[in-house]
């Protein structure tokens, strides 16, 4: 891929990202962009092209970001504040226009786009717990499959529900609360040692 191209998916996935997708047109993203329609022509057949792209190219993006935290070869505790901050980003800079525009006019894309964020956040997620019961910082006990797949639907609940405000979703406090609610039910003894020395702005929050 181009760098130009790269370029011009960066820029779209910013602009969908703050106005959904249905309501930009072709012309809007050349005006945007401070492109001519025919330079996004030359690289995209049409929206659907550049659309799909831009979400592989987003889809890409997290996956490499979730593999970073996974290379830093850090403890499971260690890994879990880093992928709650991810988490935590990602939920700010979502916006439901988006996912709404996807369901109802790019269905089989959106299908994609959620059997992909799943299999990743899933995979992450069992990885971490299994590394902690065996590092001894969560309970022997815990079954990962579960608890994987509860923090998946909650995620996911919480992009997507009413009973939820914008405000209380991007405010600091409530992702922390949420946070210490799934991290104080999976460590031992140990873990909650290591966090108590290494995160006590955290517990005392």
């Amino acid at each position: 891929m181009e760098a130009r191209e790269q370029e011009i998916l960066q820029q779209a996935t910013e602009i969908f990202g703050r106005y959904g997708i249905k309501s930009v047109t072709m012309d809007e993203l050349a005006r945007q962009m401070g492109l001519s329609k025919k330079t996004l022509y030359h690289y995209f057949t049409d929206k659907n092209d550049l659309v799909e792209k831009a979400l592989n190219t987003v889809l890409e993006q997290n996956q490499c970001n979730l593999k970073d935290i996974t290379l830093k070869n850090l403890n499971a505790i260690e890994s879990m504040f880093e992928l709650y901050h991810y988490v935590n980003a990602m939920v700010i800079a979502h916006n439901p226009a988006l996912d709404f525009d996807l369901k109802r006019y790019y269905p089989q894309l959106y299908k994609k786009v959620q059997e992909v964020r799943r299999e990743h956040t899933f995979n992450m997620m069992i990885e971490n717990l299994r590394k902690g019961k065996a590092e001894g910082y969560y309970r022997k006990d815990i079954n990962e499959e579960v608890l994987a797949k509860l923090s998946m639907l909650r995620i996911e609940y919480f992009m997507h529900s009413d009973l939820i405000t914008a405000e209380e979703l991007h405010s600091k406090q409530f992702f922390t609360e949420v946070f210490k609610y799934h991290l104080f039910g999976i460590i031992s003894k140990t873990g909650w040692l290591y966090i108590q020395e290494n995160y006590p702005e955290f517990i005392n929050n």
